[in-house]
Order: C-alpha cells, then sequence, then structure tokens
C-alpha cells in the first residue's frame, strides 16, 4: 500500500486516510492552489484502487470533489463531468455540497445526471409522512439519503376551477417503488389530505390521480408527490409540505381572456403608425389642365406610370378579433408637390383616403418574424405628379409647352397587401407592408411601400 500522504496517521486505515486527503484537497481548493488538490486528489484515488474501495462511497465522493476542482478551478469541464458521472456510477444517490456549487458546476452535473439517465431531486424534503424522521431520530438511525434520482413529475401550474386535476408522475424500477402518494391542500383544508396513485395503463412506469373537485373550489390549490419502499421509507419526492407545487384555479370565462391577450387575441388593439411612398398607373385628364386650346376645346385625356409625389402617412389601429385576424382602420395621407399653379387655380398639395382592412397574421404570436397578408377597400383620393404632353397646346402653361400636373385616381379604393412584423419587445414591433389598391372609376393601379412601427396593446 502505498504512502497515506505526509501529517497522515499511518493506523488510522485506508478509509480514515482517504477522509483526510480529501479534506486536504478540498482546503487547497479553497485556497486557489490547484496544483496541490490535484495531487491531493490523485492520492486518494490510488489509495482507494490499493484496498479496494473503488466501489464505496468516499471513493465517489473523492470523484465528485475532483470534477468540482477541474470544472470550476481549472476550467475543463468534460474532465470534470466525467468525473462527476463516475461518481454518480458508483452512488447513483451522491450529489455536491451546496458550498461547492455555483453555476458552471451546477451545469455540469446536470448534464452527467441527464447522461447516465437520471434527474436530480431536492437533497433535503420535509418529512413525509409527518413525523417520520423524528420517529427515526427517536430509533437512533439516521434519516435516509434524499438525493434519490428516477422520479420525473411534469408541473401542473394552472386548471379549471371547480373540476379535478390529473397529476402524473413516472416512477424508475431502481427506486423500488411500493407506493406514491399524491398529497393535496386545497380551499377550506387545514391539512394535507393524501390519495395513493395507481398506474397508468399503456404506459409503464406512469403512475397518476387527481386532485379531487372539492379541494379545487379557491383560486389555488397546493400538492406534492412522495414516494416509498416497502419499509415505508420515502426514497423520492417532488414538493414538500413546507414548499410544494402550485396550481393556479381559474374559471373558464378567465381562461379565454388570458389566453387571447398573450396571444394577440380579441382584446388586444392594433397599432401602427407607418410613412410611405408610392407609384403606379394611372388614367384620365390632367387635373389643372383638362382642356387643349382647340376650338371647341378637346378634353386631354393621357395615361402612364408615375409616382405619387413625396410621401404619405399611413395610421391604422383596429383589434384582434382572432389570435391571427386582425380587423382595422387605416388611413392614407399623401402630401403632393411638383404641381404649377395655372392662371386662378392653385394645385392640391395632399389627397387622403380611408380603408378598411382585414389582415391575416402567417404565424403565431411567440414568434418575433411574423409575416402577414392583408385585404383592404374604401374611399379616397391618389394622385399622380405627371408632366402634361407637349404636343397638346395647354391654357395656363405660360411660355412653357408642358406642365407639371397631377391626375386624380380614386374615388372607390380595394386591393390587397402583404408585409411583416420584427417584434423589438413585448409591445413593439418593425412594420413593413406593401399594399397595392386600385382607384375607381378614376383609374389606377398604386402601389405603396410603408415603413413603420407597430403596437400590440
Amino acid at each position: 500500500m502505498g504512502s497515506p500522504g505526509p501529517g497522515l496517521a499511518q493506523d488510522d486505515g485506508p478509509l480514515n486516510n482517504v477522509v483526510e486527503l480529501d479534506k486536504k484537497a478540498l482546503a487547497s481548493y479553497k485556497n486557489l492552489d490547484m496544483p496541490a488538490a490535484l495531487a491531493l486528489f490523485d492520492q486518494a484515488l490510488a489509495l482507494c484502487k490499493e484496498a479496494h474501495l473503488e466501489g464505496h462511497a468516499v471513493s465517489a465522493r473523492t470523484h465528485l470533489h475532483l470534477g468540482v476542482v477541474y470544472v470550476s478551478g481549472i476550467k475543463k469541464r468534460a474532465l470534470g463531468v466525467a468525473e462527476f458521472r463516475k461518481a454518480i456510477g458508483i452512488d447513483p444517490r451522491m450529489r455536491i455540497a451546496k458550498s461547492l456549487l455555483n453555476p458552471e458546476v451546477q451545469s455540469a452535473f446536470e448534464e452527467a445526471l441527464i447522461a447516465g439517465g437520471l434527474s436530480s431531486v431536492e437533497q433535503n424534503p420535509a418529512p413525509f409522512p409527518a413525523g417520520q424522521q423524528a420517529d427515526e431520530a427517536a430509533a437512533g438511525s439516521a434519516p435516509p439519503s434524499r438525493g434519490v434520482t428516477g422520479l420525473y413529475h411534469p408541473l401542473v401550474t394552472e386548471a379549471g376551477r371547480g373540476k379535478p386535476v390529473e397529476i402524473k408522475v413516472q416512477v424508475s424500477p431502481e427506486l423500488e417503488a411500493a407506493k406514491i402518494v399524491l398529497a393535496y391542500l386545497g380551499k377550506g383544508s387545514g391539512a394535507f389530505l393524501a390519495r395513493e396513485m395507481t398506474p397508468l395503463p399503456g404506459a409503464p412506469g406512469w403512475y397518476h390521480e387527481s386532485i379531487p373537485t372539492e379541494a379545487t373550489q379557491g383560486t389555488r390549490v397546493a400538492y406534492y408527490l412522495g414516494v416509498e419502499n416497502a419499509d415505508e421509507v420515502v426514497v423520492a419526492h417532488s414538493g414538500t409540505p413546507d414548499q410544494p407545487h402550485r396550481i393556479t384555479l381559474i374559471s373558464a370565462a378567465e381562461a379565454t381572456v388570458p389566453a387571447k391577450a398573450a396571444t394577440g387575441g380579441a382584446t388586444g388593439l392594433w397599432f401602427v403608425l407607418a410613412v410611405g411612398t408610392g407609384g403606379g398607373y394611372y388614367a384620365g385628364s390632367p387635373e389643372l389642365n383638362p382642356h387643349d386650346r382647340a376650338t371647341p376645346p378637346a378634353t386631354i385625356r393621357v395615361s402612364g406610370v408615375a409616382r405619387a409625389q413625396l410621401l404619405h402617412f399611413a395610421p391604422e389601429i383596429g383589434y384582434f378579433h382572432s389570435p391571427r385576424w386582425v380587423v382595422s382602420m387605416q388611413g392614407r395621407f399623401q402630401i403632393v408637390t411638383g404641381t404649377e399653379d395655372v392662371l386662378a387655380s392653385e394645385p392640391a398639395t395632399w389627397a387622403a383616403a380611408g380603408l378598411a382592412k382585414v389582415t391575416r397574421l402567417l404565424r403565431r404570436e411567440g414568434d418575433r418574424f411574423r409575416p402577414f397578408l392583408s385585404a383592404q377597400a374604401g374611399i379616397g383620393q391618389i394622385r399622380h405628379s405627371i408632366t402634361t404632353p407637349s404636343e397638346v397646346a395647354l391654357v395656363g402653361c405660360g411660355a412653357g409647352t408642358t406642365c407639371k400636373d397631377a391626375v386624380v385616381g380614386g374615388l372607390g379604393l380595394a386591393g390587397a397587401g402583404v408585409g411583416f412584423t420584427f417584434k423589438l419587445n413585448g409591445a413593439f414591433a418593425v412594420y413593413a407592408a406593401f399594399n397595392a389598391l386600385a382607384g375607381f372609376p378614376n383609374l389606377t393601379v398604386n402601389g405603396d411601400l410603408n415603413l413603420g412601427v407597430a403596437m400590440v396593446k
């Protein structure tokens, strides 16, 4: 047998020597002397091998502490996870002391648990049933470890008021469970009541039971689970009497309102503030120069493609009819520039329209990027800035052969659009849309590009 190291008693036996080496190694780790800590852990593990203690809990504890040094001390996570897996392989109940835990160590240890097909549970549960720990202490024996793995419980956090609430749990065969108990505390109860859970048909390892209707009449109900072996000792649990799981109980009416609000439902407002520009096809008479100098005067008809000069504002307000359908009203307030005065007539400097709109969002509310399609119809005008034809003799254009004028489209408007929103935070999103509008009886087919901010409230 190798030397147990300086300062160790030679007659205390290998087990005590390993414990002493482990303590000295942890002290070196806490003093930030990583080389010394690693050397002492190596000595401890070598001693375990020589004394055939590889399967003993003291060996598992040494591997566990060595993993902490690897992960937190020298930043070698993979080596640390490997040591944690060795510790768990020796003793699945092994857990890290709170004084050694930090986020890095916790994450690496959880990875080791998952790799071993295990899950962590609370290490210090309250007694279940009440009084068990006191009875064990009176008998002179310590309570069993509560770090046993092998229990998986999908939490229930919300349920219907006045209805039974089904609770499910999966229990690993390694626990050798004799009884799985659901304890619950509802309105009017002074203490937790218990029900034994039964196997779930067609799902090996799964058990279920319901919290009864009489316990779900208030706004909350609390519960926890306990797994007992044949000796009526709790070997695993989820929740405790002091820290139970809590279920919020809501009525059917209450259930619909939050769901719609959370997903952009019927109670949610839709508000967009956007600016844009556009252009398209026009056909008609110039607004300020509708006639030429012929005798009798002839009506001028022009057509072509032109810009809807400068820009327009496109505010929109509406509400969610359902999570993906928005009903709204959109304005289109266009600023027109560049047209020329003709004699006593002043050119129009704006155009306005109002549109009823329906929007279909193509992705659910939780997505940051939400493309959409829309359809709209309404009344108003769209003005396209043009230059009158040079071959037409105009009245009031001065010495020039052409004038800067506008052609009006509308009065009826209808069209479709496509666009998207990109969420910036819980309430605001970037908004972009392209709308195509057709006008009649004054023919126009115009496309608008709108950019702005959308708000859902």
